[in-house]
């Protein structure tokens, strides 16, 4: 019977209660929680930063395409809403143009122009350089020219007038689905201000 007794008491020493049971399932429920809100959260903050990398390297592609194309003159007219892109011919060709998704200059979707060899040799481009298309298909470029004064008093303002300078705006908008309808948000932006500057004789 002594036995008996000493193995009851040495046997509940050694477990555990049903209390200490339910605490630790809770300890353990309660930190594999916070683990998954925060690999949730970096995963978050790596798509936020890929897309707004490739909305700045959008948004840099097309100011530098802008920055190629001549200051428009006084007898320059802005071409109409339908006018084919590779057309432009001046800043002030590109005011309230947009596209998507992104397209080249010559029409050809992103990621899917032609690749040539000496101009001549067509190839076939690699599966692995191709982007993905169904997040292509999400981005707009929308770009914005103005014209603008320089005022002493309020810096740059937006005026009618003919001026030599030009306020180019940017932006690159990524929506939630493939849908004409569904939202967009902006994940890029920028502005550049361009200047005529006449040749020299």
């Amino acid at each position: 019977m002594a036995t008996r007794i000493h193995w009851l008491q040495r046997s509940r020493r050694n477990g555990l209660t049903l209390v200490e049971s339910l605490v630790s399932v809770t300890i353990t429920a309660i930190a594999g929680v916070a683990l998954f809100s925060a690999i949730g959260a970096s995963l978050g903050a790596s798509y936020s930063s890929l897309n707004h990398n490739v909305g700045t390297g959008l948004t840099d592609q097309m100011l530098e395409e802008l920055s190629a194309v001549r200051f428009p003159t006084s007898s320059d007219t802005r071409p109409h809403s339908t006018a084919n892109r590779k057309d432009f011919d001046d800043l002030d060709d590109y005011h309230n143009w947009s596209d998507s998704p992104p397209s080249s200059k010559n029409g050809y979707p992103l990621g899917q122009e032609p690749v040539t060899i000496l101009e001549r040799y067509l190839i076939t481009r690699p599966s692995l350089l191709i982007p993905d298309t169904s997040f292509l298909d999400r981005l707009s470029r929308e770009v914005t020219v103005e014209r603008i004064r320089h005022d002493s008093s309020s810096g740059w303002v937006v005026t009618n007038d003919e001026t030599g300078f030009r306020r180019v705006t940017v932006t690159i908008k990524l929506a939630m689905t493939t849908d004409t309808d569904s939202r967009s948000h902006t994940i890029s932006e920028a502005s550049r201000i361009f200047s005529y500057v006449p040749l020299s004789p």
